[in-house]
């Protein structure tokens, strides 16, 4: 309580009470580029600046957007795009194909030390056929692409020739979007205002601003003070904000999971006995109803929440007996309530970002219930920063998002994968993911995604925790939001942004 408090003391409101005109959005994270290609999947600005050939329905099914139709070869290498005609950069340029064609081939640079790059490595080819028909060449059959293809469009006439790394561009971003980049304040906020040129109508209000609160007190409490009109906001501070009668709260679906994390560069942790005996030690049930007050159910698995998931998966069911008989088994010996082998413990740290109370909940929960096994774990938060996920011993780790499925597995557990912080790797593995993400027909896809699953759980490089939902709360005088199913961080949330309006 008293952290609460001298969080909302300290707290510094950009406004006393938001202007009329302007939509003001509480975001948790900060971006260091407002750019597409460096997306980390929840950069809230990208859903204000940029668009794609395609989006998404608020029931996550395939819309036109950039492009207005399609077609595909029967064999699925090759696609036709026809672009939408009349829509204009904020700076009033044309957009055309030759700017799809530059995206797709910068997302490709080796030299751009960009994350989305193994999005677009089955793409053999790309082809302006005039200034508005696009075609795509891919190497295999790659199904996911149009859920690729919602990656914001970049400006040729504005980066052709520039280090996209390096560029201005990424600080003063210019898009075909709902609205136009105005300021940014390090550390405190983003502002927009409407483009009213906009293809799809002029956005119904005038003015955004996403404001930069890490803190969820903080968010909690600028909510309720009227200094934020919408934000996510942690379950355990919902209650404080459902009998106000100037607020709504959304309850929010997500794909969103939260993991125990295990470095495969610790001899300790690369031991399979190890990770089977710490996921029967955890008590998931007892998470997801007591620690996210029923925001969240039990995960088994990183596509859980897909179509992809096999309902019939092995998860490890809370079992503290078969904890400690397969550390037994495996030469370890419990000695004053600790397991020792070849006389070292059985002891590693766990690490969480202190700017997350969940994760940092999450870390002392297993601190506690990995003891009650004689597993020594260390839960220990830091900033931002402070430590490198790839280095530390473990990790509370958290992904997910409610696209095609290879777009949160291939990047994260494939070998030498840019998001594989924790040097996993599994031959087996990596075929599933392969063969899954290139499999033309939907059922194959799901039958290899059955394999990864299983794959995974007998070479576990997490522990997989929770599946997380987000209450969403805004003032009364906030219209127009839709639920949706939300991604890491409860990205998407700001998905039809343009559709807000205010009183």
């Amino acid at each position: 309580m008293l952290r609460f408090l001298l969080a909302c003391l300290l707290a510094l409101p950009l406004f006393a009470a938001t202007p009329r005109d302007t939509l003001v959005i509480g975001v948790e994270n900060e971006t260091a580029r407002i750019n597409s290609l460096f997306d980390e999947d929840h950069d809230s600005a990208l859903d204000f600046v940029f668009s794609g050939l395609t989006r998404f329905s608020p029931d996550m099914q395939i819309q036109p957007d950039l492009a207005t139709s399609w077609e595909v070869s029967p064999d699925g290498l090759s696609w036709v795009f026809h672009l939408r005609k009349g829509v204009l950069w904020h700076d009033g340029k044309p957009f055309s194909a030759e700017d799809v064609e530059f995206t797709l081939k910068q997302a490709q640079n080796p030299k751009l030390n960009a994350p989305a790059r193994a999005n677009f490595s089955e793409i053999k080819s790309v082809q302006v056929l005039d200034p508005y028909t696009l075609k795509i060449t891919l190497k295999a059959p790659f199904p996911p692409l149009l859920d690729v293809l919602s990656v914001g469009i970049l400006p040729k006439h504005l980066l052709a020739g520039k280090d996209l790394n390096t560029d201005r561009f990424n600080q003063h971003p210019i898009g075909t979007g709902p609205f136009k980049f105005v300021r940014w304040q390090k550390g405190a906020y983003i502002s927009f205002v409407a483009n009213d040129k906009f293809y799809r109508g002029a956005p119904k209000a005038k003015k955004a601003v996403l404001k930069i609160v890490p803190d969820f007190n903080v968010r909690t409490y600028e909510i309720k003070s009227g200094a934020i009109d919408v934000a996510l906001i942690e379950p355990n501070l919902s209650k404080s904000l459902e009998r106000d009668p100037h607020i709504k709260i959304l309850d929010c679906k997500s794909a969103d999971y939260r993991a125990l994390m295990f470095n495969f560069n610790n001899p300790l942790l690369k031991s399979l006995a190890v990770r089977e005996a710490i996921n029967y030690a955890i008590d998931r049930p007892l998470i997801a109803q007591k620690i996210l007050h029923g925001y969240g159910f039990v995960a088994n698995n990183p596509i859980q929440a897909s179509w992809a998931n096999d309902p019939h998966a092995q998860g490890y069911p809370y079992d503290p007996a078969k904890a400690k008989e397969i550390l037994e088994k495996d030469g370890w010996v419990l000695k004053d309530k600790v397991f020792y082998k070849n006389g070292k413990p059985l002891a590693f740290d766990i690490y969480a970002f202190n700017t997350d109370p969940l994760r940092v909940t999450l870390a002392n929960i297993l601190q506690s219930e990995l003891a009650q096994v004689g597993i020594k774990a260390s839960a220990i938060a830091k900033n931002h920063g402070a430590f490198e996920i790839s280095k530390v011993d473990s990790f509370i780790i958290g992904w997910g998002s409610p696209l095609d499925p290879d777009l949160q597995t291939y990047r994260i557990f494939g070998s030498n994968m840019e998001w594989n912080y924790n040097h996993y790797s599994d031959e087996a593995v990596d075929r599933a993911l392969q063969k899954a993400r290139t499999a033309k027909n939907k059922e194959m896809r799901k039958t290899w995604y059955a394999k990864f699953i299983q794959d995974l759980h007998n070479n576990p490089p997490f522990a997989f925790l929770v599946y997380l939902r987000y209450p969403l709360a805004y003032r009364t005088n906030i219209h127009g939001i839709k639920p949706t199913i939300l991604g890491h961080h409860g990205a998407r949330f700001t998905y039809d942004v343009a559709e807000w309006s205010k009183d």
